[in-house]
């Protein structure tokens, strides 16, 4: 305790009278006080105008001010005797080296030269060299740059919490997004499951109908084959006897003059139907079903490539690539034949000789689907009739009667010369309606355009023939398909990666054609026609 008297002692000799702290950059006045400078700034002047002495009362000029070096360094000393005191050891080593003197007074840099922009002590502030500067305390002279820094890290807070908001939210909507991806694929399998149940329980219904009707028939056959083999025995001593009525002698054979052929008339042996009519029935009726899985089948394959594989794109055609045979519309969506060739200008892109034109847009990549609609004048009409023959020779078939008196009606040599003229004549009207057809598919950009082609796939195109007399596919030789319907819209899906481009009934979905190949080249629509009164229409 009494060490820290005279420690006392001196703190009241260096505590400024005005702020009653320790004394900051001292100065004295006139009349030989000592206070803070900054606490002389604050005295206002009195009624005489100058500034008077706060302990005495004295006036004094502010340009008299002068700074007590030693007074200043000796506050800086007891500051630092009293943090000593209460400091562990080993601190006050530490705060000296991180405290900055200046290296020719090895004193503490206070002040701060706007001039020079650098650090100042009290007695480098007073030097020739410094004294006409603007030097200013370090804290005033750091609390812009201060105040500027945390501004900045004020912004720098703010876009850090806009940020982790934003990771915060970005995160939130990730795992939205991953739910909502699970429960789709929980959605995807428990369909597919239910796809397959459905499918299952069908394909085993129509096994089990199947192998019933094999029962019945297999039934039948034993008992059609027991009866027959009854009947040939039967027919076999009527034989045998007969035969040997045939070998006696003319007296003896003469003394049963009865009419033998009266006694075995040959009308009265059992002909019968080796098939039920209800067998024949249900087996024609499961025909049918089968016709039906198969179209269901192929439609829902195909519905499902063009809905849940393929983008449905907008495809326009491209005029320069016109054939003169060729008439466009406006929006470049609808193409007819006309007789006559209406240019006179050949572009070199033109189809001259054959009546095609290609696409404006062209496919390197991706899947892409499209469609083509055919209008041609009387389709609906052919096709009623188409049924109505159909469901004549449907009623021809349930009333026939089976075998009659088992005797077959044989045709002569004449009706064989006119059947074989009336196939002769049907195969000429096919070949007439087979030029008067149309190509719809996709094609090379740089499939040949100049002279006859014979637009095949290895010159670059693939493609489907349409006419009244059946639909191709463009195969060398070309291969005749058979769709359950004659497709009025033609869906084209191209698969450029995987290398198919697949055909479809774009109203029933049915499946009609697949080309496999590996494109290299850019890949255009394609539409060829040459049928007069038809029109070619691209969807959508």
């Amino acid at each position: 305790m009494a060490a820290l008297a005279p420690l006392r002692s001196l703190e009241e000799e260096v505590t400024c009278s005005i702020c009653l702290d320790y004394l900051r950059d001292p100065v004295t006045i006139d009349c030989g006080h000592v206070f803070c400078r900054s606490c002389t700034t604050d005295v206002r002047p009195a009624s005489g105008g100058r500034p008077v002495c706060p302990l005495c009362k004295k006036p004094f000029k502010k340009e008299n001010i002068r700074p007590v070096w030693q007074l200043a360094s000796l506050v800086e000393n007891i500051e630092r005797l009293k943090v000593d005191k209460g400091r562990q050891p080993g601190e006050a080593a530490r705060e000296q080296l991180d405290t900055r003197l200046c290296e020719r007074h090895h004193e503490k840099l206070h002040y701060y030269c706007e001039d020079d922009g650098k650090l100042l002590c009290v007695m480098c502030r007073e030097s020739r060299e410094h004294r006409p500067h603007s030097a200013v305390l370090v804290e005033k002279a750091a609390q812009p740059h201060r105040e500027k820094i945390l501004n900045h890290l004020s912004t720098l807070r703010r876009d850090r919490d806009k940020i982790q908001g934003f990771q915060a939210k970005g995160e939130a909507d990730i795992l939205a997004v991953l739910k909502k991806l699970q429960d789709q694929r929980q959605c995807i399998v428990a369909e597919f499951e239910q796809g397959h149940q459905f499918l299952r329980e069908r394909e085993q219904r129509l096994l089990d109908q199947l192998a019933k009707l094999e029962q019945e028939l297999t039934e039948g056959r034993e008992k059609y084959k027991t009866r027959g083999v009854g009947e040939l025995a039967r027919l076999a001593l009527v034989i045998s006897e007969l035969e040997g009525k045939a070998q006696q002698p003319a007296a003896e054979l003469m003394q049963d003059t009865r009419d033998f052929l009266n006694r075995y008339p040959r009308k009265k042996f059992w002909i019968g139907k080796p098939i039920a009519r209800v067998v024949k029935k249900r087996t024609g009726e499961f025909s049918d079903r089968l016709l039906s899985l198969q179209r269901g089948l192929r439609e829902f394959q195909g519905k499902l490539l063009r809905d849940l594989e393929y983008k449905t794109v907008s495809v326009t055609l491209d005029p320069q690539s016109a054939s003169g045979y060729l008439q466009l519309s406006e929006d470049w969506k609808c193409v007819t034949y006309s007789g006559l060739y209406q240019r006179a200008y050949l572009h070199p892109q033109q189809f001259d000789c054959e009546p095609g034109v290609l696409g404006s847009k062209g496919f390197t990549w991706g899947k892409v689907y499209w469609e083509v609609e055919v209008e041609r004048e009387g389709w609906s009409e052919d096709e009623e009739e188409g049924d109505e023959e159909e469901e004549g020779e449907e009623e021809e078939e349930e009333e026939e009667a089976g075998y009659g008196d088992g005797y077959d009606d044989w045709e002569t040599d004449e009706d064989e010369e006119s059947l074989g003229d009336e196939e002769e004549e049907e195969e000429a009207a096919e070949e007439e309606e087979v030029l008067e057809s149309c190509m719809v598919g996709v094609a090379r950009d740089s499939v040949k355009r100049k002279g006859d082609l014979s637009l095949r796939p290895e010159d670059g195109v693939w493609a489907l023939r349409l006419s009244s007399a059946g639909i191709w596919a463009n195969t060398s030789p070309e291969a005749e398909l058979f769709p359950a319907l004659r497709p009025r819209r033609v869906g084209i899906a191209l698969d450029y990666e995987g290398g198919t481009v697949t055909f479809t009934n774009a109203e029933s979905q049915e499946l009609i054609y697949t080309f496999t190949a590996t494109f290299t080249r850019r890949l255009l629509p394609f539409l060829w026609l040459k049928w007069p009164g038809t029109r070619l229409l691209l969807r959508p």
